[in-house]
């Protein structure tokens, strides 16, 4: 009788290179389970994991995003280039390590990329809050999120970040939620000022050491198919956020008593 110590849909995973034994076997003889005494030779490697994050991300690059939108599948056209990529993920990963995150915001979560990575670079126990306005975005990321051992960690609100916030707002006041120690906010350029403002002025709605992270990436975007198809790709017309962007950095340097610091595309808010 073969001896497989592996089970489950993916044996692999737990003995992931128990089919490289060599030159032999090992058999038992039933009914005394007594193993013959043979010759083999095992090449080992540790056990192995595929990333959940990564996955989801290389989902996303791979996507027909542009036919998605044409079925009607997508509120909007997304770019595969919102997913966070390694850098970003490392990044906020740093942040909830720094400020010992135990709540995390991040308003404009898209597929979910960057919440499942600060999620699984957190202790249990801690809670990521997502904001999504696109149903189908987050059902897309949920079969990925599932997969991931951290995939708990992660709520999401779905629908408009203005009311979601609006929502929080007013459990912070009346002191019905914990503050949150990280918030990152990669919505809607037009209603980004009007979300940090919310979520810099509502007294309990931020911990003391708490950071926000405010994504400065101009929109770029792709005309959809049927201005393409209809030879009018250049009467597509799309807003980059560049003015709201420069406009919250200067409303940030105006504003005493914070500081902000800028790299890899992120604004990063502190109380000085």
């Amino acid at each position: 009788m073969l001896v497989n110590l592996a089970s489950g849909a993916h044996p692999s995973a737990t003995f992931p290179c128990n089919h490289l034994i060599n030159t032999a076997w090992l058999h038992v003889d039933a009914p005394g389970i007594r193993a013959k005494e043979q010759s083999a030779r095992v090449r080992w490697a540790a056990p192995r994991r595929e990333q959940a994050v990564e996955q989801l991300r290389q989902a996303v690059q791979t996507e027909d995003w542009a036919g998605l939108f044409e079925d009607g599948k997508t509120l909007l056209q997304v770019q595969a280039s919102w997913a966070a990529g390694p850098e970003r993920c490392a990044m906020l990963q740093s942040l909830c390590e720094e400020v010992h995150a135990e709540r995390v915001l991040e308003v404009g979560s898209f597929c979910g990329v960057a919440s499942l990575a600060m999620a699984e670079s957190l202790p249990g126990g801690v809670e990521v809050l997502a904001m999504e306005l696109d149903p189908f975005l987050v059902e897309y990321g949920a079969a990925f999120r599932w997969k991931s051992p951290a995939g708990h960690k992660v709520f999401t609100a779905v629908g408009p970040a203005q009311h979601s916030l609006e929502r929080l707002a007013e459990q912070a006041r009346a002191g019905s939620s914990k503050p949150f120690d990280l918030v990152v906010i990669d919505a809607d350029k037009a209603g980004m000022p009007g979300y940090l403002r919310i979520i810099w002025d509502t007294p309990g709605l931020l911990s003391d050491r708490a950071v926000v992270c405010v994504d400065t990436t101009p929109f770029k975007g792709q005309p959809p198919k049927r201005y393409v198809r209809f030879g009018q790709a250049e009467r597509w017309v799309v807003n980059s956020g560049q003015a709201e962007i420069d406009a919250l950095r200067a409303d940030v340097a105006a504003t005493e008593g914070i500081t902000g610091m800028e790299g890899d595309g992120l604004l990063v808010i502190r109380r000085s």
